[in-house]
């Protein structure tokens, strides 16, 4: 359910979003720092972790998602909505985990239905031993907090001995928004070979501020040593102490069940707004029907909705692209078996386009509290502002696990097309973020919740700072495909006009029609453009405000004008002005960034070498940022300044790589090498990111209608970018941040299932 600061951007019936919608929408998996955080959208949620350790040893202690010491993790399922299965493979602690989310009854309850985690673990072969397998217990730890200062949440009823159909452990909760509310725990169908796990649930309450409960992971290894102090140190077991601390004001509880594998544990949430819960009978009736069994034959139903629905939607299996038998790039390169000899995905390549939605939608996030923002004029000073909302998707759970302004764009490329109403809802949430002049803050540091993991200097958004406008392409996808209701354009159309307007106010280079990105800065001898997204990529090496202009981001202003004229027009309203002046930006195009002599597109500014003045000049590079006019579609197809551009892009000595297109070419335009290739931290020097790959295809296939040199690289780089990525996915499990451009590793932050989720589209062919 949406805020007060969101709402005023618009209404629900004229967003498209229906009162179903809402209520389906109210729960999820929103708290995707966690390996399995659930939490409800609302400015004083309840939410609910798990965690797990061995019996035996705390650490390590598992909660926030991370790759370490474990060999894979992540959605392998999920549907943005009602259902998820997350599959984790935990070296440390010598166990397999599977964790399906359902929700249950949801669509037409404001206050939110039912929901149930099941928690699977299976015995996997250790390290130590190196062969076989060892039956190790874990000590799973359900946390649940009820974050308003109206939410109460009571100790539990633990029954003295296990029984047949009856929970482990209940105890009931409330919250202004989910009203009244029992979570159960339910002991699954023991399989065979699993030991009896006779150990009883344990339980500690107390009442917990916000940014407490957001940490409960240091709250756990408080109180186990606040349990052993008042044993005296006669019980070094890691065990909860049954204790309430304030059973008038508690809020927050912490249930540790003990799960051996092979075998499984039901958690479930049920909604007083659908049950009537008198007393433990009911309870465990009502448990029943959304746990063993019923929630067995439930979960299968979900992943064969989700199956079939996916087939519908994306067509993979229609899809066509050369066998991977008879491709090898380059000679040296052969394929990775995305394509089967019928020339037809694979059905690993079909699974990995699964795994990329699946990824991108189990890492939606929601979050609500105050931001740090930069105080002008000097921008010395910070102070906090007032509570907004934030609802996105997120580049990735470890390290990312927040919104980034010119990311989100991309993501709702893939998001448009599986949930549109969802795509609407999170630009909408966006444009709530947007200040009088039209500023939108480009990182969501907002509450406690996503600041853990952070260092403070990185919280600070500051107000002269721009970011790529990708969300007008996320719009642009939702017009052209028919999900974008006259209502809702007619709420953000005045708002993305505002939003050109400080960018054309803020980003105007001193040169007529050029433009600069604020905030360009040294650090550690590294010139860094944090607001264009490509932080490192080469710039003038000598910055000057009156010299620099860049190319990238006269083109997305460019594109800006093109976007809103077309949905101005669409709704009958004068366009004839953002007309004129993207036309008067394309004929300024050639004269401020083409440079003749090395026939490509620059940034122009102040270059020093060494002896010399600094003199204005362009910036003599192939990559990324000389691509922009093609990978906008800013060209028409028969502009001869297309073929050059064409040609270093298929040159595997300037950009083709085994990847696809590399960031920055090894190769100067003007003959040499590039003496920035892969230096310093080379993030943006030279490795592959599939976000700027598939505005690339999106071009090619475009422009490859009447040009074959186009169509053929279109081909080739398609390829090359699904081969590539399914056989690194094989190899490690994971979708990378990046990849590299002479071996195609995946590389940085995993899983990365941001914008390299776009390895969906690219496979779909949808552009």
């Amino acid at each position: 359910m949406r805020e007060e600061e969101q709402q005023d951007v618009c209404s629900l019936e004229d967003a498209g979003l229906t009162k179903e919608y809402n209520a389906s929408m109210y729960w999820g998996t929103y708290r995707p720092h966690l390996f399995l955080g659930v939490k409800t959208r609302s400015a004083n949620p309840v939410v609910a972790s798990v965690m797990w350790h061995k019996t035996d040893a705390l650490n390590p202690l598992r909660h926030e998602a991370t790759s370490s010491g474990i060999k894979k993790y992540g959605w392998v399922r999920h549907d943005g909505r009602n259902f998820g299965h997350e599959v984790i493979l935990d070296e440390n602690c010598g166990v397999n985990l599977n964790f399906t989310f359902v929700k249950h009854g949801h669509d037409n309850q404001a206050k939110g239905g039912d929901w149930a985690v099941r928690v699977s673990a299976s015995p996997r072969a250790t390290k130590a031993k190196g062969k076989g397998t060892e039956t190790t217990s874990i000590s799973l730890l359900l946390h649940v907090s009820s974050l308003s200062s109206k939410g109460r949440i009571h100790s539990p009823t633990i029954p003295a001995k296990r029984a047949a159909a009856r929970p482990l452990a209940s105890f009931t909760g409330s919250n202004p928004g989910t009203g009244s509310f029992t979570v159960a725990a339910m002991e699954g169908e023991r399989r065979e070979g699993a030991a009896a796990g006779e150990e009883k649930a344990h339980f500690f309450a107390m009442k917990a501020k916000s940014e407490h409960a957001y940490r409960a992971d240091e709250l756990v290894e408080q109180i186990y040593r606040y349990s052993m102090s008042k044993s005296g140190g006669k019980d070094s077991r890691l065990t909860l102490p049954d204790e309430n601390q304030d059973e008038d004001k508690s809020n927050s509880v912490f249930l540790q069940l003990t799960l051996v594998p092979p075998g499984y544990i039901d958690i479930v949430f049920l909604s007083h707004a659908l049950h009537k819960l008198g007393g433990e009978e009911e309870v465990a009736r009502a448990a029943a029907q959304l746990s063993g069994p019923a929630l067995s034959q439930l979960i299968a139903e979900r992943t064969a909705e989700f199956d079939k629905r996916f087939d519908t939607v994306f067509k993979l299996r229609d899809a066509t692209c050369i066998p991977s038998s008879s491709f090898n790039l380059f000679g040296k390169y052969p394929g990775s078996g995305a394509c089967t000899p019928a020339g037809k995905l694979s059905e690993g390549a079909v699974e990995l386009g699964k795994v990329a939605l699946s990824q991108l939608m189990g890492g939606l996030s929601y979050l609500h509290g105050t931001w740090v923002k930069a105080d002008p004029p000097f921008y010395n000073t910070t102070s906090q502002q007032a509570p907004a909302s934030s609802f996105t998707c997120s580049p990735c759970r470890d390290g990312f696990a927040r919104g980034f302004l010119w990311d989100e764009g991309f993501h709702q490329l893939l998001m448009t097309r599986w949930e549109p109403a969802g795509s609407r809802d999170v630009l909408l949430h966006w444009l709530g973020l947007m200040q009088p002049d039209g500023w939108i803050p480009r990182e969501n540091f907002i509450g406690p919740e996503t600041r853990r993991r952070i260092e403070a200097r990185w919280w600070t958004q500051y107000p002269e700072h721009a970011n790529p406008p990708t969300l007008l392409l996320a719009l642009q996808a939702l017009h052209e495909g028919g999900e974008a209701p006259p209502g809702f354009l007619k709420c953000v159309l005045p708002r993305l006009k505002t939003w050109l307007n400080w960018f054309k106010r803020t980003q105007q280079a001193p040169a007529l029609h050029s433009f600069k990105w604020s905030g360009r800065i040294k650090t550690e001898g590294i010139w860094h453009t944090l607001s264009s997204g490509l932080d490192d990529y080469p710039r003038a090496n000598a910055s000057s405000a009156a010299a620099d202009r860049h190319l990238d981001l006269f083109c997305w202003v460019a594109l800006m004008h093109k976007i809103l004229a077309q949905v101005s027009s669409s709704l009958g309203e004068d366009s004839s002005s953002l007309l004129s002046t993207f036309r008067t930006l394309l004929s300024h195009l050639e004269a401020v960034h083409w440079n003749n002599e090395t026939q490509s597109f620059q940034d122009r500014g102040y270059m020093a070498y060494p002896d010399q003045q600094p003199q204005e000049e362009f910036v003599q590079h192939h990559g990324y940022v000389s691509l922009f006019p093609l990978l906008l579609q800013l060209l028409n197809a028969s502009d001869p300044k297309l073929l050059p551009i064409i040609q270093v892009m298929s040159d595997r000595q300037h950009l083709f790589s085994k990847a696809g297109l590399r960031s920055l070419s090894p190769k100067s335009p003007e003959g040499g090498e590039d003496s920035m290739y892969g230096t310093q931290e080379d993030y943006w020097r030279g490795k592959v990111w599939i976000n700027l790959n598939y505005l690339a295809l999106k071009a090619l296939k475009r422009y490859g209608e009447s040009r074959e040199e186009a169509a053929q690289l279109y081909v080739q780089l398609r390829q090359a970018i699904m081969e590539n990525m399914l056989g690194q996915y094989t190899k490690k499990g994971y979708i990378f941040e990046q990849y590299d451009d002479k071996t195609g590793e995946g590389l940085k932050h995993k899983p990365f299932a941001g914008w390299s989720s776009l390895v969906l589209l690219i496979m779909a062919e949808m552009y």
